[in-house]
This record gives structure tokens, sequence and C-alpha cells, in this order.
């Protein structure tokens, strides 16, 4: 994993993590990192993360 250099790559980090972990223990604990992460980033950039990658998800997830 790269070096992780703010808050905004720390939280994309954990929410990929979280929605592409393999067990249910695994995501739970990236989630609630991504949380404690979420809870000390300003709103707007929160969301601007969480937008980011859902685009990312998207473009990587083939289509059903």
């Amino acid at each position: 994993m790269p070096e992780l250099k703010n808050p905004s790559q720390a939280l994309a980090a954990a929410l990929l993590l979280a929605v592409t972990a393999h067990h249910e223990s695994m995501a739970a604990e990236v989630t609630a990192s991504a949380e404690l992460i979420a809870a000390n980033m300003p709103p707007v950039d929160v969301e601007r993360v969480k937008d980011v990658v859902e685009v990312a998800l998207a473009m990587l997830t083939p289509e059903v």
C-alpha cells in the first residue's frame, strides 16, 4: 500500500478497503477507521472523497 499523505487519502483508502473487503469483520474494522478519519475532516472534504471513491468503484466494477 502506498504511503498515505493526508486525511483525504486515508479516508479514500479506508472506504475502498471497506467496500472491497473479503470478510465482514475486516469491512467493519475498516469502516470504523473511515468514520474516525471522517470525523476529523470538514464535511465538504468528506463528501468530495466519497464522490471520488464512488466514481472509481463504478469504473472498476463491471456492470451486471
